[in-house]
């Protein structure tokens, strides 16, 4: 047998099975995570069995490896998603079971009115066709300062969703009545600092830039983070009921339904969660 260098099954490897816009347009990746097209549509190929195998792993779902290591070999051209701006994130996954399945999903919801389990199919080239950018150009103009808001990347959600994991699991043990008072105080005060410090940093991660009337523009998150902690109470609501706005803006986040049930056929709304722990089974 010929000595072989390269891989004669390569020809046979997987193939893009469509082309992606992003939601961001490339915005907002820090430099070397992203290799943008000309297009300005990346490639998406369907899963391999690893990629399959990686998606039901319980551990890496839980800290959010594998939903970056399925964008990874999917969506090559994101070449580091921890850094990818959330608003990517759900037209990637939506466009990654749609290259993998077909355009169809089966779900199951639970009517709010009767409590009847109802079947439904969604398209989910519709709902790829919703998505759009929140206007993150327009600034906060609150005081004396112009505050620029931006998107957080996947690592800084991901890392919020496991603090808050985190603060519930030790919310409980405070709640514990078998717990003595002195030592559950003390819990409790280093709970909420915790959660206050969360709080902060998840809306300094959201702040790309403040300009302050004197023309300063300041980028440092660290100064950015230490400015939320001591800011007047109208500068922080203006610009947490903005990143609020932004986020309440997701088209996704409920869909009409109508329940199956023949003595109910109520129409409600039923929230379609893509994740990759629900979303690739």
């Amino acid at each position: 047998m010929a000595d072989q260098t390269q891989n004669p099954l390569n020809k046979y490897f997987r193939q893009p099975q469509m082309h992606l816009k992003l939601p961001s347009a490339g915005q907002w990746y820090a430099a070397g995570s992203i290799e943008m097209p000309v297009t300005g549509e990346v490639p998406i190929y369907a899963m391999t069995a690893k990629d399959e195998l990686t998606a039901k792993t319980p551990d890496a779902l839980l800290n959010g490896q594998s939903t970056v290591e399925v964008i990874a070999s999917c969506c090559p051209a994101i070449k580091d998603p921890w850094k990818m701006p959330v608003v990517d994130l759900d037209a990637i996954l939506i466009a990654l079971r749609i290259a993998t399945y077909g355009n169809e999903m089966e779900f199951v919801s639970v009517c709010p009115h009767c409590g009847s389990k109802n079947e439904h199919t969604a398209n989910l080239g519709h709902f790829l066709e919703q998505i759009t950018c929140p206007d993150f150009a327009t600034t906060v103009k609150v005081d004396q300062f112009e505050i620029f808001i931006k998107p957080q990347t996947y690592y800084d959600v991901n890392k919020s969703s496991l603090q808050t994991y985190e603060e519930q699991r030790l919310l409980s043990v405070v709640q514990n009545e078998t717990m003595d008072e002195e030592v559950k105080l003390a819990k409790f005060n280093k709970l909420f600092r915790s959660v206050l410090n969360m709080t902060i940093n998840s809306v300094a991660k959201n702040v790309a830039a403040i300009k302050t009337e004197a023309g300063d523009v300041v980028e440092d998150e660290a100064f950015i983070s230490e400015f939320f902690s001591n800011c007047d109470r109208s500068v922080w609501n203006a610009v947490r009921d903005r990143i609020k706005e932004l986020n309440d803006g997701n088209s996704l986040k409920n869909i009409p339904v109508s329940c199956d049930n023949e003595e109910c056929k109520k129409p409600y709304a039923t929230p379609l969660m893509f994740e990759l722990s629900s979303f690739f089974v």
